[in-house]
């Protein structure tokens, strides 16, 4: 379902369907009521790009909702409450999602939190979602939310600085390259890799040879391609969804005749995007030339086994949701779903302006702190009195003083099925370093 376009107050006339908006809106400011009738449903909306060049986005963020409901439905819901996932699409423009932020709240005074919010949007609607005290665990990586005031934004990704570093630091630390090419799309979320990427080349020694930013969704990139070629990097670094990747690197297969190794962002390994490149270039090119780094998970455990389960179930309701399997921001996101859950327990509370509190008290644990691992452990826990830190399908979380959690990345590349496999891993300290001598 599109929720963008759900209409309110039809029937009343536009000055009456106004005016009941702005009501809803100063009901749902307020923080929720915790007093809804106990089988109410609690909606949790994905606030993310379904159509539009970004729209592979989108579906891995639904992927992880469907599987957090059967968790917390299965075991008795939220204080009585079941939940449900409702989409809400931005188009991956900040001009659609404002007015579908905005309408997502008036439309839905029952809203326990939201996920998503990329990069295309992030900027504009996280202060809307923030004045009406709606948690969120958003998939933003820009640098603004390093160190910001809102206490209802969650992060479980590192931030897209971080990232670029994570994708300069395989070429030159790992694999040892000098030559690098810069092949970004111009949108607004795989452009804020482009100015880290480029300080960190420079300051660890190595040459860009060009920097190039992708007009999205174009028939043919050869012009691009043949003055890539010219450089004669070895390595090129990359994030253009939708079907610009494909393209691009077809072509450059068949200038170059063959391919040259690949760095992906961790937005590349998605299940959409191996589908389109792999049809493009064949499966051994994309298997033998590609890499990426992606947040550390381990894809084990009692939390990953539920998830893995629940998400497989989850088949019926969206077919490709079992490809997200290995995919850490869909992990990442059921966390944060999950975590949300078990603060509404802790705070004994639906009013999100009482329970958002709890939700880093839920993720990072306090001394003495039971570990559990699934949402129906979590609330036994909780029943029983006893404090509670949730390690779910993701591992742990470390939430700052900002509610941003991160820790090193691990290098993936895919196999020949599209699942992907550990290759490598940088720590956070070498992080730390590239961002260190990048001046930042």
């Amino acid at each position: 379902m599109n929720g963008s376009r759900i209409k309110v107050g039809y029937g009343l006339g536009r000055a009456g369907a106004l005016l009941l908006a702005g009501l809803l809106l100063l009901l749902s400011a307020c923080g929720g009521s915790s007093g809804r009738a106990s089988n109410s449903p609690l909606v949790v909306g994905i606030l993310a790009p379904f159509t539009g060049p970004d729209a592979a986005l989108g579906p891995a963020y639904f992927a992880a909702c469907l599987p957090a409901a059967r968790a917390i439905n299965s075991a008795g819901g939220v204080l009585g409450h079941p939940i449900q996932c409702k989409q809400f699409d931005t188009r991956g423009d900040p001009a659609d999602a404002v007015p579908a932020t905005r309408q997502m709240i008036a439309s839905t005074p029952n809203l326990m939190m939201v996920i998503g919010c990329t990069s295309d949007e992030a900027s504009s609607v996280v202060p809307i979602l923030d004045q009406s005290h709606v948690p969120m665990f958003c998939m933003t990586g820009q640098s603004e939310f390093n160190k910001s005031s809102f206490r209802y934004f969650h992060r479980l990704v590192p931030p897209d600085e971080y990232d670029a570093y994570a994708m300069v630091g395989i070429a030159v630390l790992l694999d040892h390259y000098d030559r690098i090419a810069l092949v970004f799309g111009n949108d607004i979320g795989s452009q804020t890799f482009v100015p880290p990427a480029v300080a960190a080349i420079k300051k660890l020694g190595a040459t860009l040879t060009i920097n190039q930013a992708l007009a999205l969704g174009q028939a043919s990139y050869r012009t691009e391609v043949e003055k890539l070629l010219a450089t004669n990097p070895q390595v090129i670094l990359t994030e253009a969804l939708g079907s610009t990747d494909a393209t691009y690197l077809a072509e450059l297969k068949q200038l170059h005749g063959g391919m040259i190794p690949i760095i992906g962002s961790s937005a590349t390994v998605d299940p959409t995007w191996f589908q389109a490149v792999s049809a493009a270039i064949g499966t051994d090119a994309l298997v033998s030339s590609y890499q990426a780094n992606n947040e550390p998970t381990t894809f084990n455990g009692p939390g990953y086994q539920q998830f893995k389960k629940l998400l497989a179930a989850s088949a019926s309701q969206f077919a490709s949701a079992p490809k997200y399997a290995t995919h850490p921001p869909t992990l990442h996101l059921y966390d944060g779903i999950i975590m949300t859950a078990l603060a509404m327990v802790a705070a004994k509370s639906t009013d999100r302006t009482v329970y958002n509190p709890w939700i880093v008290k839920i993720g990072n644990g306090t001394a003495g702190a039971s570990v559990v691992y699934t949402y129906g452990d979590g609330v036994k826990a909780l029943q029983n009195g006893k404090a509670i830190r949730f390690v779910g399908a993701g591992g742990p979380t470390h939430f700052n003083q900002w509610n941003n959690s991160q820790g090193g990345y691990i290098v993936v590349r895919y196999t020949p099925t599209g699942d992907t496999e550990t290759v490598g891993q940088l720590t956070q300290a070498q992080i730390d370093h590239i961002a260190s001598e990048a001046g930042v």
